[in-house]
């Protein structure tokens, strides 16, 4: 399997974050890993969610003020259905909602990560390393789960509209 330039800079990021002895613990590893991927999904549905926010707000208005100063109809129009189509794109994904789940998983991942980092070398024996790779893993199904029912109760609740 190729890894692609998003994953290498991932990795890159994730090893200078982690001490050569951190490196060799794959447990931990692989809750960077997890808490990495949380992370860019809370940038990136933070900044959706704001620029669509933002942008029907300042449409909306633009739409008023071009009627107010009498713009040619088909420019007030075209904004008009801009705001219109971002009106409907947020019915149908939630990226404030998803933005605020995986703030919660990294936060989630983060007081996992800390507490097994707490551990001396010693401590971090694999039942514990194994524990660290249950709890993300745990998280990742329960966050998965609930986007999944975030999404039916989204169409569900379209549906009965």
């Amino acid at each position: 399997m190729a890894v692609t330039h998003a994953q290498r800079q991932q990795l890159i990021a994730i090893d200078s974050r982690l001490s050569e002895e951190e490196l060799e613990d794959r447990a931990l590893v692989h809750a960077m890993v997890q808490l990495e991927w949380y992370r860019n999904q809370m940038r990136s549905t933070r900044t959706k969610y704001v620029l669509s926010e933002s942008g029907a707000l300042f449409l909306a208005g633009a739409a008023t003020v071009l009627a107010a100063l009498s713009a040619p109809a088909w420019i007030t129009a075209t904004v008009a259905a801009t705001v219109a189509f971002l009106a409907g794109l947020r019915r149908i994904v939630s990226w404030h909602d998803d933005w605020v789940a995986a703030s919660e998983a990294r936060a989630k991942a983060t007081a996992e990560i800390s507490q097994y980092r707490l551990l001396t070398t010693d401590e971090r024996t694999p039942e514990r390393r194994r524990e660290l790779v249950a709890a993300i893993d745990g998280l990742v199904l329960d966050e998965t789960r609930s986007w999944g029912r975030r999404r039916r109760e989204k169409v569900q609740t379209e549906v009965v509209a």
